[in-house]
């Protein structure tokens, strides 16, 4: 139990150190420290971490990276996660552009619940935020939706003069299609040169601006999970 009556009882495992966006909050760029690097980790190494944590009483997993997608043997990892004794349920946390064509996959494997980074809709912002395409990632938010997930969670990550404004667009996509919606700060593992004051964008003034549009009613049970 932790300090708020919650049973901990999940852990996240980080899976490789790769990706293949470059993301201003996360990875500084030009850094290609690791590509070169065996993932620190093999696949029988993260399942007897699991056989473990499970033998202690841990019953969900969310398997993270870098880019979790981007380990060729990640559908092996799920499917002898699924039949360690314990595990109640996996989850996966991506920025989706690989998703579309592994989503159905990874359900049928035993995947059940996918946080997805979505920094912006519009195209260019979010080329200019991750270095990747949004498009890709929209289609792997419906490949997610179609193949039938319990939960498909998008992730946002605030940045001031960036994607402010693509806050209420974001909140409209994730009403149309019936998803939460997370907000986070931006947080000092990146360079520098991002992390400012003038960058930073609290949840505090994201909530503000929501005010402006429409009517924000607290929830009883808001606390999303992990």
């Amino acid at each position: 139990m932790d300090s708020f009556g919650r049973t901990v009882d999940y852990l996240r495992i980080s899976v490789t150190d790769r990706c293949n966006e470059r993301c201003l909050y996360c990875m500084p760029q030009g850094y290609k420290g690791w590509e070169q690097k065996p993932d620190h980790l093999t696949a029988e190494e993260i399942v007897q971490v699991v056989r473990v944590a499970a033998g202690m009483g841990f019953r969900k997993f969310r398997l993270t990276g870098g880019e979790p997608l981007v380990r060729r043997d990640l559908l092996d990892i799920v499917c002898a996660m699924k039949q360690v004794p314990g595990v109640d349920v996996i989850g996966l946390s991506t920025n989706g552009t690989k998703l579309g064509a592994l989503a159905r996959s990874l359900h049928d494997a035993g995947l059940r619940t996918v946080n997805v980074s979505l920094d912006a809709l519009d195209a260019e912002i979010y080329h200019r935020v991750t270095g990747g395409q949004v498009a890709d990632v929209l289609a792997g938010i419906r490949a997610a939706v179609a193949a039938g997930f319990e939960r498909v969670k998008l992730i946002a990550v605030l940045m001031r003069g960036v994607n402010e404004h693509e806050l209420w667009p974001l909140v409209l996509f994730a009403a149309e299609h019936g998803l939460p919606l997370r907000l986070i700060e931006l947080m000092p593992v990146t360079s520098t040169e991002v992390l400012t004051e003038k960058n930073f964008f609290p949840v505090s003034e994201a909530m503000e601006l929501l005010a402006q549009r429409d009517e924000l009613i607290a929830q009883p049970s808001a606390y999303l999970g992990w």
